[in-house]
């Protein structure tokens, strides 16, 4: 009878250049995809136009929004980032919980708001704004037309004093207990 031949095994096949390098170029590739081309072609979502899904987001601010029409102080309404958007109730990332002037701003991770996006959900059209007037002694709300005033910014600084801001854009970020100013004086055209 013949000898049958036994098979040697084969010692592994040793990776090439080519094989070794596959993997992290997939994975560079996949990484640039997921940070500069998606983002590129659909951009996160703009924060002021988010309607919370939770109310128990991990990040919560309460800043002040004081507001003084013809050196009268008044207060935000209550509802103030709380809208219907087709026909869904829409919680806002920045809102007033209650009359006054404090604002909450929640979300799911820290953020950087500040005046000129609240202003954006306070006054939509940029023409009119809410206020609650209390000197009577019964509260009623007010709304204002804004062509009838001159609007001045301020918040309350570091030096102790109300520092006052040129544009919305030059305004610094919300952050816990801090004190921003909206100050509305009448025009002579409005007396």
């Amino acid at each position: 009878m013949p000898k049958r031949k036994v098979k040697e095994e084969k010692p592994p096949k040793r990776l090439g250049k080519k094989e070794v390098l596959i993997p992290p170029i997939a994975m560079g590739v996949s990484l640039l995809v997921s940070l500069v081309i998606i983002p590129h072609f659909a951009p996160p979502p703009i924060p002021t136009k988010v309607c919370l899904k939770s109310t128990n987001d991990a990040f919560n601010l309460y800043p002040r929004v004081q507001i003084y029409v013809d050196d009268k102080q008044d207060f935000l309404p209550k509802g103030v980032g709380n809208s219907t958007i087709n026909g869904k109730e829409c919680l806002h990332v920045i809102r007033t919980d209650q009359a006054g002037s404090n604002i909450h701003i929640q979300y799911i991770r820290p953020i950087r708001l500040t005046m000129a996006d609240f202003m954006k959900i306070y006054s939509p059209n940029n023409k009119t704004i809410s206020v609650v007037d209390n000197s009577s002694g019964i509260t009623h709300i007010k709304t204002l037309n804004l062509e009838n005033y001159k609007v001045r910014y301020s918040y309350y600084s570091e030096k102790g004093e109300f520092t006052k801001v040129n544009k919305l854009s030059a305004f610094p970020p919300f952050m816990n207990n801090m004190v921003a100013r909206l100050e509305l004086t009448s025009t002579n055209s409005s007396k």
